[in-house]
């Protein structure tokens, strides 16, 4: 119905892959005896909260329970980006990774929503936690992302943090229930969306006409037409023929051409 070839560039895919690498290498400090003695990476997966909270429940009678602190994130929205919006219309000509010249299409903002939660048994794991990122978002961490705007294209992505919100609960009743503090950092990201790139020739001939009255209040033409030499030319060769003068005719071009 949109009358277009198949494609798909795995834009979502792709930004939800470089959000979650960001947070990829927290890591909180092991202490024996209050003291320093190395750190460990704090897990990350894609999830919602809720899967958490649900399987810390279900362990609450185990003797093994979820090990803490880990973190969750997950993609909560996705919604049009009315302030960046430029004319559809738009077209520019790129360059693909084999050195094809191919037209692309003005691209699509949107914007993505992101939740990063943290999840830890004690509050200053948590803390180890959210000061590594808070420092990086101020508000906006800028990252470049490869081929949102053409095949070979550099776009820079800002990251915003828009909240950060923290809940102290414990989960089963209160003799049994163990402590678990869950910090929620919201982020928007600016992205943008872009349809398949269509093959390019090369422009052979074009006309230009100029309508105009001479002294007389005559009705008068000219015309410019820029053409290359002969229609089996190509970009190597280089050749453009210039002419001036009545209107060129459309069905005779390169018959006079050298």
């Amino acid at each position: 119905m949109l009358g277009h070839e198949y494609f798909y560039n795995g834009t979502i895919k792709n930004m939800v892959a470089a959000f979650g690498q960001m947070f990829n290498d927290i890591q909180v400090a092991q202490l024996d005896a209050g003291k320093l003695v190395g750190s460990r990476r704090v897990p990350l997966a894609y999830a919602p909260k809720e899967k958490y909270l649900a399987r810390i429940e279900a362990q609450a009678d185990r003797d093994i329970a979820l090990r803490l602190p880990r973190m969750s994130f997950e993609m909560t929205g996705l919604s049009f980006d009315q302030s960046t919006k430029l004319n559809r219309l738009n077209r520019n000509v790129q360059t693909d990774s084999e050195g094809n010249l191919v037209k692309v299409n003005q691209c699509v903002p949107y914007t993505l929503d992101f939740s990063l939660n943290i999840m830890s048994r004690g509050q200053d794991e948590a803390l180890q936690i959210v000061e590594q990122i808070l420092p990086h978002f101020n508000p906006n961490y800028t990252l470049s992302a490869k081929g949102l705007e053409g095949p070979e294209s550099i776009t820079d992505i800002p990251i915003t943090l828009s909240g950060v919100s923290a809940e102290d609960a414990y989960e089963g009743d209160f003799e049994s229930s163990r402590r678990l503090i869950v910090y929620t950092l919201t982020f928007t990201v600016k992205t943008k969306f872009t349809s398949n790139p269509q093959s390019t020739g090369l422009i052979k001939s074009v006309d230009t006409f100029f309508n105009d009255f001479d002294t007389s209040g005559r009705y008068t033409d000219a015309g410019v037409r820029v053409r290359t030499g002969s229609q089996s030319d190509t970009e190597d060769s280089h050749t453009v023929v210039i002419e001036i003068g009545g209107p060129p005719d459309p069905n005779v071009i390169w018959d006079d051409s050298p």
